[in-house]
This record gives structure tokens, sequence and C-alpha cells, in this order.
């Protein structure tokens, strides 16, 4: 019967649950608001698996960079005084906002995967211990 034991391993429990969470947050405010300082934390947070998953983060990010229109080499734009005093302005140049929607989400799937393999590390290291680990009775 290795379903009911498999769910026991796979059961979160509160301090695992909290940073796996803490991580997936701080991924998710940085890169909501395109800050740096967050997604490096949350990484470092995840250490020793961000060491895999950010590498694929930027592989996939370059392949889809390559879509036609998603993310053009170069920007740029105006705005100019209409007539009755409003201003106008425009734009070119943007990143698609799919490309942008889909790299924001995936950074924080990628990070938060990372934090979960970690404690996946954990309790497999933790269980190697207690197994090594003999009764002197």
């Amino acid at each position: 019967m290795p379903a009911p034991r498999l769910r026991t391993r796979l059961r979160p429990t509160l301090p695992s649950g909290l940073y796996v969470i803490g991580v997936a947050v701080l991924a998710a405010v940085g890169f909501a608001g395109d800050s740096a300082w967050p997604i490096l934390l949350a990484a470092a947070l995840a250490l020793p698996a961000s060491l895999v998953t950010m590498p694929a983060f930027y592989v996939v990010y370059g392949l889809l960079a390559q879509v036609p229109g998603a993310n053009p080499d170069h920007a740029g734009g105006g705005s100019r005084m209409a007539v009755h005093g409003t201003v106008v302005t425009w734009s070119y140049g943007d990143p698609a906002a799919w490309f942008t929607h889909t790299t924001d989400v995936l950074g924080v799937l990628l990070i938060t995967a990372a934090a979960v393999v970690d404690v996946a590390i954990v309790r497999a290291l933790a269980r190697r211990r207690q197994a090594g680990v003999e009764d002197p009775v």
C-alpha cells in the first residue's frame, strides 16, 4: 500500500508550509512590482534548488523572447501638446503583455518549486539520518 505512505511523506507541516509560502510571496511581490531585491531574496532563501530553477527561468525567458513581437529590442515614444492644452503621448516597442505576464508567473512558479524541492531535500536528509541512527538498546 504505497499510497498512504506517500501521502504521509508529502503532508505539509507548518514550518515547511510557511517557508514555501514566504518564498512564493517574496517572489510574487518582486515580479509584480518589477523589483529585484525581493526576487533575489526569494532565490537566496530557496538555495540550493534555485541554482537549477533560476537558470531554467532565463533559458525559457530567452526562448519566449524569440517570438516575434514579444520583447522588441528597442523602444521609443513621445508626447505633444494638443490644441486645447491636453498632452498626447505615445510609445512603441514595449514588451507584449502576454510575454511579461507569462514570464512573471513562470518566475514565481520556478522559485516556489525550488522551495518545495528544498523542503523535500531536507526531509529526505532527515529520514536518512533517522534511518542511519540505530537504537542503542
